[in-house]
């Protein structure tokens, strides 16, 4: 089946009451909640997995991606692309997106989304493929690889459509060696296929992760994907999106505008969009607790707390063991307050005395730490290159969240 690659579109959201029933109104006289009542309409907004029909300040980016995959509609090999960004800025909203409507769009493609964190070989990698293709799983152990990418092969050879696979936060599988691995079995299975297609899209949370550190140059030469950037969202960008799953998930009134600017700023100070999207979800499930028909302050703290905790505790357990030591020692350093301003170079000549590494790899995991909001580094006035470094939360809590020693 040929489809025109320009059926992949941008959907614009359709009016509100076509997705939810109108608002139940809210009085000033009502100041308790009854047993059966809840300011949330639709809870399936808050969800880290839901997709929101208009996905704002993304445009750019969705373009490139469906670009990219567009000549698989056409049943060719589709460019591969590599989504790279900090954590939280919508790399894979953005997948997940183009992925439905390329379903939506053509039998013939099929699109498999594979989160690398939990996945993490190149078998159960090509097990979820076989899980899309036949509905069921495959034996996951005691088997070939090739027990599974020769009925994979053939079915797509019958079907004559083009897999398409995310491994979704990619840079989890070099932890276990199999980057290479997983990039090499789907990017060349037309070797061992002929007649097979397919394309390969990665996500890269991880600034100091480079892929073609890992792969085999004759792997480089076949991947060769499209560069796709996904920048921080600003304070602005952050409200408007807030304000648009707000308009989405609750009834009206619930988040007041200063409660709203106040989400937004914790969520800036997080650094991560995730963060304000489950404060939202935790501030009114606090508020309901207390029998509020809207969110005060004290409610948005209370859930602060609830939401920092999590995702500090994230974040810090997905570092690889180099960064998360690096944090172990800053933290330490801090907390027995060894140096009134810790510098980079003073960090540097600490943290070599507990093991040898160079100053280009300490350089690097330092990013990391900054490029996940985890720490701040600041140029120091009139110090010429010197950096300050600044925990971004307690130490004490930061410790406690993974507990790291």
């Amino acid at each position: 089946m040929s489809v025109s690659p320009e059926t992949i579109t941008i959907f614009t959201p359709r009016p509100l009451n076509q997705y939810h029933p109108a608002p139940r109104p809210l009085t000033m006289s009502q100041h308790y909640l009854m047993y059966n009542q809840t300011l949330i309409r639709d809870p399936e907004v808050f969800e880290f997995n839901y997709t929101p029909d208009a996905i704002h300040y993304r445009d750019i980016q969705l373009r490139q991606l469906a670009g990219a995959l567009s000549p698989a509609l056409q049943g060719a090999s589709p460019i591969n692309a590599n989504l790279r960004g900090p954590p939280g800025t919508g790399k894979t909203t953005c997948v997940r997106r183009i992925f439905s409507e390329l379903e939506e769009t053509s039998s013939c493609v099929v699109p498999v989304f594979v989160n690398c964190e939990s996945v993490g070989t190149a078998f159960r990698v090509f097990a979820a493929v076989f899980e899309r293709l036949f509905g069921q799983q495959p034996p996951l152990s005691g088997i070939p690889l090739q027990r599974l990418t020769d009925p994979i092969a053939a079915e797509l050879i019958r079907r004559e459509a083009v897999l398409i696979v995310c491994l979704d936060d990619a840079n989890y599988l070099s932890q276990t060696g199999q980057f290479d691995v997983v990039i090499r079995s789907l990017v060349r299975m037309y070797e061992n296929y002929p007649g097979v297609k397919t394309g390969v899209v990665t996500t890269i949370s991880d600034h100091s992760f480079c892929p073609l550190t890992v792969l085999d140059p004759a792997v480089i030469s076949v991947w060769q994907p499209d560069e796709i950037l996904f920048s921080p969202y600003g304070e602005d960008e952050v409200r408007s999106i807030l304000q648009d799953r707000i308009r989405m998930g609750l009834y009206q009134g619930v988040i007041p505008p200063g409660i709203l600017d106040h989400i937004t700023a914790l969520t800036m100070e997080a650094g991560d969009l995730r963060v304000g999207i489950d404060l939202l979800k935790h501030s009114v499930l606090t508020a309901e607790r207390d029998a509020h028909i809207s969110v005060v302050e004290d409610n948005v703290n209370t859930a602060y707390e609830t939401a920092r905790g999590a995702h500090l505790t994230l974040l810090i357990e997905g570092l690889k063991p180099g960064p998360e030591r690096l944090l172990s020692h800053i933290i330490q350093m801090k907390q027995e307050e060894q140096t009134a301003s810790l510098t980079s170079r003073i960090l540097y000549e600490s943290f070599k005395e507990t093991r040898d590494i160079s100053y280009t790899a300490f350089r690097s995991w330092l990013r990391r730490l900054s490029d996940l909001r985890l720490i701040d580094i600041r140029q120091r006035a009139a110090k010429g290159n010197a950096h300050e470094i600044e925990l971004r939360f307690d130490p004490g809590l930061m410790e406690n969240c993974a507990d790291i020693n």
